[in-house]
């Protein structure tokens, strides 16, 4: 089980949000900041094949751009999860699999990403 509250940076600023759920297959943490509230959630799935996800999720009030007297609630995901079988296939290399991944999401692959490219 991760630790007891986990920490998210966001723009820089991190963030702890603390654990509000567990069961035997996750656990999730929140934390709300201002008008923005961080839901971040980390689960499992063992069976023929194996799953692991964490999800962040960020909910925030804004203006809205069409009728700036009024506000909108808007959100956004970000989800990294590794599937692979539970058999034929180790941990390390399954570990591996997930740190190539990760050392590709640099920022500008990111930004990349979210502009369209592909």
């Amino acid at each position: 089980m991760f630790s007891d509250p986990q920490s998210v940076t966001y723009s820089t600023v991190a963030k702890s949000l603390p654990a509000v759920g567990r069961s035997a297959d996750g656990s999730d943490y929140k934390g709300v900041f201002g008008d923005a509230e961080y839901n971040f959630r980390i689960a499992h799935t063992f069976k023929a094949r194996n799953r692991t996800v964490a999800r962040l999720q960020r909910t925030a009030t804004v203006t809205d751009p069409l009728v700036p007297a009024n506000s909108i609630v808007v959100s956004g995901t970000a989800t990294f999860t590794l599937d692979f079988p539970s058999s034929g296939m180790t941990l390390a290399q399954a570990q591996a699999l997930g740190s190539a991944l990760r050392d590709w999401l640099t920022d500008a692959n990111i930004l990349k990403m979210v502009g369209g490219e592909t």
